[in-house]
């Protein structure tokens, strides 16, 4: 009897420690997967803010666009303009030349124009495919990353925002590491209530906890529809569901292109 007991607690042993191996490896196995994907979309999302940024500066009205295809058109075929001072107007060694050079031309201007293409510049050595692909979220079977613009008016000041998102349930595997997905969520959703400004608002989403805070409810304007049951922002709300946590760069709220992994808005 002794031998079998010994023999018993030897393989409840062995058990033991391949279950706490194995539930290790998954969560480093799941961590790295995060990681190492997390980054191949915020590489993605730098090359995407250059080129809107670009396409805004490019126009008249200096406006982003959602519509993707005006963007892959204008990295396929875009132009940035550079403009610089041909003489340093405050070099005092300068100013003769330039006051002689005015008063034979009085509409010259001391400016200096040059252009290059998009893909000379930010899209260096990619493709037309890889263009046309600019759009999608990697990982994600060709799900486009999300843009939303904004005209902010302040009297007679006017901003026009970007945000663009991809959102983590698109770009992690959530079946093969539903518990770690899980867990990272729950971490991204400390931090933010941890970050934001105190409200009645934060404080029922911190009573709530992250699953009952990211909830679909009733829409009591419209029947029969689902909406999120919290949202953020003032000028144009963004759900707070699943989706709302994810690689980000912009903002509707302020003048801003920066990114979550450069302000730490959800790290």
């Amino acid at each position: 009897m002794k031998r079998v007991f010994q023999l018993l607690l030897l393989v409840a042993i062995v058990g033991l420690t391949y279950w706490i191996y194995d539930m290790i490896a998954v969560n480093v196995h799941a961590e790295d997967q995060i990681k190492e994907r997390e980054t191949v979309v915020v590489e993605k999302a730098k090359v995407i803010r250059e080129v809107v940024q670009a396409y805004k500066d490019s126009r008249p009205d200096k406006k982003y666009t959602t519509n993707w295809d005006t963007i892959t058109e204008f990295a396929m075929n875009g132009v940035i303009i550079e403009k610089s001072e041909i003489y340093d107007e405050n070099n005092l060694d300068n100013k003769p030349k330039l006051d002689s050079i005015r008063k034979a031309n009085p509409k010259w201007k001391n400016e200096k124009i040059d252009s290059t293409s998009v893909r000379k510049t930010i899209l260096v050595g990619y493709s037309d495919e890889e263009i046309e692909n600019l759009r999608y979220i990697p990982f994600s079977d060709k799900k486009e990353f999300q843009l939303d613009t904004v005209t902010y008016v302040m009297g007679t000041y006017k901003s026009h925002l970007l945000r663009c998102h991809a959102p983590y349930v698109h770009f992690i595997n959530t079946e093969e590491y539903n518990q770690q997905f899980w867990n990272m969520l729950e971490t991204k959703f400390d931090l933010f209530i941890a970050n934001s400004e105190a409200s009645d608002q934060m404080k029922k989403m911190k009573a709530d906890g992250l699953k009952n805070a990211i909830q679909k409810v009733d829409d009591k304007e419209n029947p029969g529809k689902k909406v999120a049951k919290y949202s953020i922002g003032s000028v144009v709300p963004i759900p707070m569901d699943i989706e709302f946590f994810g690689v980000t760069f912009g903002s509707l709220e302020e003048n801003s292109d920066k990114g979550s992994w450069e302000d730490g808005r959800l790290e």
